[in-house]
């Protein structure tokens, strides 16, 4: 009962696109060969598209596993002079540094919608801003598995604002999920989501100050 994931850089999504071959190997194998300082000998090699086929077949099959792409979740990386983010929670919907925690909430799409006046959008605003100051609220008054986990949350303020039941919503708007006007109605309420925290978050630090990773990673 668990959520997989295959991580996969750049190299890889340009050899499924190149038709060209990949090269399998072993953790061992890429560690003994670091500690030597030499490349280390591939375990197997196969056609790259072969298993990017393997992968979508059973994502159809059974929902598992979820691609995360290495190179563009490190290009988009937010605090990059603080290490690399090497892997995601579970459910990969959090994706940071090694040790780190992130408080989530997610608003409830369907106690915005009214059938008669349609999507409140000032209403769903006004919430993402509340919940964005609960969840810094929130950092402070966790609970942590580890000291160190403790210690980078309260340096990095990691927060998860998101959403629940946007397939109920578009089925109660008559809305067919996988359409236009689904892809557009789920942009729009996402970047409504995104940008009121971002904007929520530069009012809390202009108060409170900015959270203390943040003057090295300032340009990132």
């Amino acid at each position: 009962n668990s959520n997989n994931s295959v991580r996969a850089d750049a190299g890889f999504m340009h050899a499924v696109e190149n038709d060209e071959d990949w090269n399998l190997f072993g953790r061992v194998e890429l560690r003994d060969a670091s500690r030597e300082k030499r490349e280390p000998e591939p375990m197997k090699t196969i056609r790259a598209r072969d298993l990017w086929d393997d992968i979508g077949y059973a994502a159809w099959s059974c929902a598992d596993p979820g691609m995360q792409y290495h190179t563009t979740v490190n290009d988009w990386h937010t605090c990059p002079e603080d290490g690399p983010i090497n892997a995601s929670n579970p459910c990969s919907e959090y994706m940071f540094l090694d040790d780190t925690a992130c408080n989530l909430a997610s608003l409830n799409l369907m106690k915005y919608y009214d059938e008669e006046k349609g999507f409140r959008i000032d209403d769903y605003t006004h919430a993402a801003e509340l919940w964005t100051i609960v969840l810094e609220i929130s950092v402070l008054m966790a609970q942590f598995p580890s000291k160190r986990i403790a210690e980078l949350s309260y340096r990095f303020r990691t927060l998860g604002l998101g959403y629940a039941n946007i397939g109920a919503l578009l089925m109660v708007m008559g809305v067919p999920y996988d359409s236009k006007a689904a892809r557009s109605i789920t942009g729009a309420l996402t970047a409504i989501m995104h940008m009121t925290a971002y904007s929520t978050s530069a009012m809390m630090a202009d108060h409170l100050g900015t959270f203390p990773g943040f003057e090295e990673n300032k340009e990132h």
